[in-house]
């Protein structure tokens, strides 16, 4: 995969189901986009807020294997908690 233009959503942007159902009864903020329909929402307020990188079925965008590094990393530097993470037909996510 060749580099990837990725930035701040324009306009509305809709929140998959997924990403629906693991943050419900949270404030949701889509804060990234890229080009292949990837998208991170802030999640929560203070305590409980938490960061969601979701992405489609078929992207090429691997967030096991983003997960399998950031729990590698850990040891050496400071890198997000992994929250949660899983997938469904329609994508893949990670919470942080």
């Amino acid at each position: 995969m060749g580099p990837m233009l990725a930035g701040e959503p324009a306009g509305d942007t809709p929140v998959p189901a997924a990403v629906r159902r693991l943050m419900v009864g949270r404030l949701l903020r889509v804060v990234w986009q890229n080009e292949v329909g990837g998208l991170t929402f802030e999640a929560g307020e203070g305590e409980d807020r938490c960061f969601v990188k979701w992405t489609p079925a078929g992207s090429g965008i691997d967030l096991a294997a983003e997960m399998r590094r950031l729990r590698w990393a850990v040891r050496f530097v400071d890198v997000p908690r992994i929250l949660d993470h899983g997938s469904d037909s329609s994508g893949s996510w990670l919470v942080t």
